[in-house]
């Protein structure tokens, strides 16, 4: 009886045959591959080595395949090498230039492995080639993506470094009216940030036939000697009379009057003239003890300075003749007008620089967002902040000025204090965050008042609160209404005002507490606005610490004069 029963079928391994193998290989077009003898000539091709390269099958077949090489790798033997690599080791691979048929270079990956019979004698090389040039290409600019980062980081922490000596000359200028002092404190910003050793300003003569060393920072001995360098001659003459910056590379070889420079052994100089209106009043130059190649960066850079000073200068001499005028009684009418105007000029020349650093800063933060890193955008914000501080300042300069000529008129109009106070204090807690302001009113609170003014009275004792809480801490602010009144309290619990300084703490410039920034002016015109609205403001030290403002005012406010006395507090 035959076997019926189901046979397993019997499974055999698929085998690939030498003529499949070899048109795999020659289908091929990503990878050039390719057959060498053992002395490197070419003995097959496929379509990928024809792509890659640039030759047909009939054009290379038979050449030696140093034809791929730059001409300097071949002369070198470079082929040859791999070859007795491959040989030696086995195999050779690395990434190099490659030539093409048409002469045009491109970036290679190359494995040569050495082939051996049963015997292990050589028959030949096999040869895979890959062009990673596209790759290459985007390595090289992401590479110089990076350094373009990295430069313009660099220039923008320069720039960044330059404009917070700016500013913070620009504060000197602001609260200093001694201008040997603030001369010093410049020249030694100026010497820190451009690295130099050496720093001094002269002064044009009354004559106008001199300049005269008045301050310095590794010159002290010029100042000493009072140095005097005709108009016209030296290094600084030359700046006075062309009215334009010069660089000296090499001192040595220079037309330099000065005998201290010389011995001081000063290499390089840099000098720009200080022009107020048009007219010279002085020099300032910096110098270094090495050879310094200074840029046209450092030339803007001491003319901005330059600029600062020169403004500093003719409002300190104005100040001074002020001053002067004030020690004869006969004189004291004009000396008040001299020095108002002396502020009135100061705040308008100061709001077109701090106008353009704002916008120079915005400018910054918005065309490098993607590259700044956090520190940065910090010291962007801080410069900000620094910014809008000064500008308040201004303000106050130009308050004060207003106030004093009796020239500030109130807007009366029916305002949401509640909402005005709500915002400011909003303000400020975003300001800073050591402070933690909390407040107590009304969600609405209408008066008869003049908004914006009202809302200046806010920040201001906002602002004074913080200021005098230097390690933070609790601000509260209270606001309640009476039948024909409200009146709002911002208490803080810093350093507080001793009870001596409470009479004088709302004059014009008196500040509590001298070490402290600030011109002394924001209590001064928070009074002067609040009596103007025919209310009242006081001060008080609470037994526990700290300072409270207190301000009272009517729900519909009647406008009085600079000329009618306050209102009583009692």
């Amino acid at each position: 009886m035959r076997d019926t029963a189901k046979r397993a079928p019997s499974h055999k391994a698929p085998t690939v045959e030498p003529d499949q193998f070899r048109l795999l290989v020659e289908s091929v077009r990503d990878y050039a591959i390719f057959l060498l003898d053992p002395d490197g000539n070419i003995i097959s091709w496929n379509a990928g080595a024809e792509r890659i390269n640039g030759y047909h099958a009939d054009e290379i077949i038979g050449r030696h395949f140093s034809i791929f090489y730059p001409a300097a790798d071949a002369r070198r033997g470079k082929p040859e090498y791999e070859l007795r690599i491959a040989t030696e080791e086995g195999r050779y691979e690395e990434e190099g230039w490659r030539v093409r048929k048409d002469g045009s270079l491109f970036w290679a990956s190359v494995d040569i492995t050495a082939l051996r019979d049963e015997k292990q004698r050589l028959v030949g090389f096999a040869k895979v080639t890959r062009d990673l040039t596209e790759r290459r290409q985007a390595e090289e600019a992401q590479l110089a993506l990076l350094a373009s980062e990295r430069g313009a980081r660099t220039e923008l922490e320069a720039t960044l470094a330059r404009m917070r000596t700016i500013l913070s000359i620009t504060e000197t200028a602001l609260g200093s009216l001694d201008l040997d002092h603030l001369l010093r404190a410049s020249l030694d910003k100026i010497a820190d940030e451009l690295v130099v050793d050496t720093a001094a300003v002269l002064l044009l003569s009354e004559d106008g036939s001199t300049l005269v060393a008045r301050a310095a920072h590794g010159l002290e001995e010029e100042v000493q000697a009072g140095v005097r360098i005709p108009v016209g001659q030296g290094f600084a003459g030359r700046i006075a009379a062309e009215r334009k910056p010069v660089v000296l590379d090499d001192v040595a070889h220079s037309d330099v009057l000065n005998p201290i420079l010389r011995e001081k052994g000063i290499r390089s100089l840099v000098g720009v003239p200080l022009l107020a209106d048009g007219r010279v009043l002085g020099v300032l130059h910096v110098g270094t003890l090495t050879a310094t190649a200074f840029n046209e960066a450092d030339v803007q850079f001491l003319e901005l300075i330059a600029a600062r000073i020169a403004s500093a200068i003719e409002h300190a001499r104005l100040y001074e003749a002020a001053h002067e005028a004030r020690s004869a009684a006969a004189e004291a009418t004009e000396a008040l007008h001299v020095r108002d105007e002396f502020l009135s000029a100061a705040a308008h020349e100061l709001k077109t620089p701090l106008t353009a650093s704002k916008i120079a800063v915005q400018l910054l933060a918005r065309s490098l967002k993607t590259a700044l890193t956090p520190s940065q955008q910090r010291s962007l914000g801080m410069i900000e902040v620094q910014i809008a501080r000064q500008a308040r300042l201004v303000s106050h300069l130009l308050e004060s000025v207003r106030l004093g000529k009796g020239e500030l008129e109130l807007e009366l109009e029916e305002a949401d204090v509640a909402a005005l106070v709500r915002s400011a204090v909003e303000l400020f807690e975003m300001m800073s965050d050591k402070h933690q302001l909390t407040l107590r009113g009304p969600q609405s609170l209408m008066a008869h008042v003049d908004a914006l003014r009202f809302e200046q009275v806010v920040m201001n004792l906002l602002d004074n609160a913080v200021k005098y809480s230097p390690k933070g801490g609790a601000v509260e602010v209270t606001l309640a209404r009476t039948p024909s009144t409200f009146v709002l309290s911002v208490r803080d619990h810093g350093v507080g005002v001793a009870p001596e300084h409470l009479p004088q703490i709302f004059d014009r410039f008196y500040q509590a507490h001298r070490n402290r920034s600030g011109l002394g002016l924001g209590l001064y015109i928070s009074r002067q606005i609040v009596e103007r609205h025919g209310g009242t403001v006081y001060a008080e030290a609470p037994p526990d610490g700290g300072t409270r403002f207190v301000v009272s005012m009517s729900l519909a406010a009647t406008p009085r004069s600079s000329s009618e006395p306050p209102a009583s507090l009692s």
